[in-house]
């Protein structure tokens, strides 16, 4: 492996670990602490902030992964005209990563901002379609760290073969 490869691998790895231990911080530490507070209108408030700009740092490390990613490719892929002939560990962990682009996309840009703003009415303004969005973000946000540690094991299992 050249050093360029090397520092591609570096890239991709870093721009994984941001997004993965991110994701892990947020359900494993930020939530629990949100559930405990005894001032939940503030800590919710805080907590919003740091997702969103935890949201546009993770937008930035996809960009990495999916450039680094499409850099690497050529190492595990010799013949790009036939994506049906690649081995399959690499077209699970691209099916993956599109699955989980999709979900974070479907997460940030639709349900989460309409959430927010469900959050500001009163429970007898919301309706059952409401109170079921509100009750499914925070399983799609689970979802997204259950994709995102499923393409960490789907990577782990191409470089180990």
């Amino acid at each position: 492996m050249n050093l360029f490869n090397l520092f591609l691998v570096w890239i991709h790895l870093t721009a994984a670990a941001f997004w993965v231990g991110g994701m892990l911080f947020l359900s494993l530490v930020a939530v629990p602490l949100l559930k405990q507070a005894h001032e939940p209108v503030q800590v919710q408030r805080w907590f919003v902030g740091l997702a969103c700009r935890f949201r546009t740092l993770v937008w930035w490390a996809l960009s990495l992964l999916v450039g680094t990613g499409a850099l690497l490719l050529p190492q595990w892929v010799a013949d790009f005209s036939s994506p049906l002939s690649w081995p399959r560990p690499i077209l699970f962990k691209l099916f993956l990563v599109l699955g989980l682009i999709s979900v974070s996309l479907l997460h940030d840009r639709v349900i989460g901002p309409k959430v927010r703003l469900l959050r500001n009415k009163t429970p007898i303004e919301l309706s059952n379609h409401d109170r079921l969005l509100i009750r499914l973000s925070p399983l799609i946000g689970r979802m997204t760290l259950l994709l995102g540690l499923t393409v960490l094991f789907a990577a782990v299992s191409i470089v180990r073969n």
